[in-house]
């Protein structure tokens, strides 16, 4: 009996040994560094916060521009030479002078008479005759002078810009609306809420075009079709699920066939390129929290001025008015 108990204890032990060292093992295990989620716990209404901040931003720096004026002749449905306008118009605007204003001026002097054109074919040929050497006493002849080359000015001639600015002039509003860009987001985000990434994005589309390309200007008159159209082609790129066309068109305050079009001048405008990844997120969602940290400390050092003011003019005895 003692040599059974002994067996089955032993046996016992046995078993236990390993489950105990199964549990020591797992508590002793080294924990995981924990990753940077602070973009994945950005709030929208954050989002929604920066993003209204950018553009009041690019507001302000911009001031008010008025759009180009319409072509006088239809343009290109399949705006096939967008992207050339685009890369001419940023280096335009980082150059001096700006590249194909001589082709302008082409353009825009008018044509020689015939008698201004036989004059000058006549001073050519008189001063080939006088400045023709001698050769053993025999003044040879002069060749004929070439006619002047004549520069055929089309009646279709249009500037090479004409297509962007027919793209740029969709954004563009009769009035400036009655609504401030903030109000206005936050209107979309009450009845149409859309998630971190999407406002993100939208604030990254406008950089490029506004900023980097230079391809439009952000003013009060196009800032709110403009991000209007911004979040729905971002939402399309970005999320599985969309909200219908007709209650975005509602909520954004333009008809469903204004919203399309709008949706598709920014595809366009944007050269198609909508396809962001985190990590550009990320970054540009970093630099927008520095340039609103930025912003208040400037507001906050203000605002003390201010009521520093307000109390040296309270001790000394001055009315505010």
């Amino acid at each position: 009996m003692t040599d059974c108990a002994s067996l089955t204890t032993t046996t016992q032990t046995r078993l236990l040994q390993p489950t105990l060292q199964l549990h020591q093992t797992t508590t002793k295990a080294p924990s995981i560094p924990p990753i940077d989620q602070d973009f994945a716990r950005l709030a929208a209404s954050e989002a929604l916060r920066l993003l209204s901040a950018s553009l009041e931003t690019l507001v302000h720096v911009t001031g008010d521009i008025p759009p180009t004026p319409p072509p006088r002749s239809p343009t290109d449905p399949q705006m096939s030479g967008l992207q050339a306008e685009k890369d001419i118009i940023a280096r335009s605007r980082r150059s001096s002078p700006a590249p194909g204003r001589a082709d302008a001026r082409v353009h825009h002097n008018k044509p020689r008479s015939q008698d201004q054109i036989n004059d000058v074919s006549f001073d050519r040929s008189r001063q080939a005759n006088t400045q023709q050497p001698e050769i053993d006493g025999v003044r040879l002849k002069s060749p004929s002078p070439r006619a002047p080359e004549h520069v055929i000015i089309s009646g279709d001639s249009r500037p090479l810009n004409t297509q962007h600015s027919a793209i740029t002039r969709k954004f563009y509003s009769k009035l400036e609306p009655p609504i401030t860009i903030t109000q206005y987001l936050l209107r979309l985000h009450q009845f149409c809420p859309m998630s971190t990434a999407v406002y993100i994005a939208t604030s990254l589309y406008i950089h490029r075009l506004a900023v980097e390309q230079c391809a439009i200007h952000v003013t009060r008159r196009n800032v709110h079709r403009l991000v209007l159209a911004g979040l729905r082609v971002a939402t399309k790129a970005l999320e599985d699920l969309a909200y219908p066309h007709s209650k975005v068109a509602k909520v954004g305050g333009v008809s469903e066939a204004e919203l399309a079009r709008l949706e598709i001048s920014f595809c366009f405008l944007a050269g198609f390129e909508l396809v962001i990844g985190e990590e550009m997120l990320r970054t540009h969602c970093d630099v927008l929290k520095e340039k609103s940290d930025e912003a208040t400390k400037r507001q906050k050092g203000s605002d003390e001025k201010v009521l520093e003011l307000r109390m040296a003019n309270k001790s000394n005895g001055f009315q505010e008015s």
